[in-house]
């Protein structure tokens, strides 16, 4: 038996005191409750929504930090979903093809003088692939709208994976430096490592650009909206 506007709304006003960030986790647990509710209206239960409503929470959550921690499962199950899914597409892309690239892009930069404008191209090369990373996802994930004051569990996190790339080179550049930092005489400096090095980091910033794009695609595929403003 199908609930009504108002008892919707009631089980909506309700479930506004978990703790619940994000809108994919709410929206499963307000339909597994109503799924709930439903079958005890279709049994001929007749009691008011709000007694059903703690029924069922008692009964199937254990209360109330029973959901907030079924909550927090299922965050912990979809971060561990997205990091496999991303070494999964990078895993993908390591065939021969890519693997020849690295082999071909790193024999090449044996070829390149050891200097200081070669150390600057390559790692701007990286960083233009690690931004487009973060772009891509970005723009991708942002037909994503959860309801006010939620946050979408699948662009949160996707976008993390997206970002991994300028993390790794920000530390890559500003690690070298801690040493000097405190020293009144710092200058900035890139850490002069030789032209394959990079070239071989390039190739792999570029394989994780390409997972990153399949990831957010992947997502996307068996996105249904999240926007629960069905009420």
């Amino acid at each position: 038996m199908k609930l009504n506007y108002w008892d919707l709304d009631c089980i909506h006003t309700r479930m506004k005191s978990y703790d619940i960030k994000y809108q994919e986790i709410y929206n499963e647990l307000f339909d597994h409750i109503v799924t709930a509710i439903e079958q005890k209206r279709a049994e001929g239960d007749t009691r008011s929504i709000e007694k059903m409503y703690t029924e069922v929470v008692e009964d199937q959550f254990g209360g109330y930090y029973g959901v907030e921690s079924v909550a927090k499962s299922h965050e912990d199950g979809y971060k561990r979903r997205v990091r496999k899914l991303i070494w999964g597409n990078f895993r993908n892309y390591l065939n021969y093809q890519s693997l020849l690239f690295t082999a071909i892009l790193t024999g090449i930069s044996f070829t390149l003088p050891h200097t200081k404008p070669t150390v600057i191209i390559l790692t701007i090369m990286m960083f233009i692939i690690a931004i487009h990373s973060s772009a891509y996802a970005y723009i991708k994930l942002r037909r994503i709208k959860p309801s006010k004051g939620k946050t979408s569990l699948v662009y949160s996190h996707t976008i993390t994976q997206a970002n991994l790339p300028m993390m790794f080179l920000y530390t890559l550049v500003w690690l070298p430096q801690l040493p000097s930092v405190f020293n009144d005489n710092y200058k900035f400096t890139l850490a002069h490592l030789h032209p394959a090095i990079l070239a071989f980091e390039l190739a792999l910033v570029l394989i994780y650009d390409m997972s990153c794009m399949r990831l957010c695609n992947q997502e996307l595929e068996q996105f249904v909206d999240i926007n629960p403003n069905a009420l």
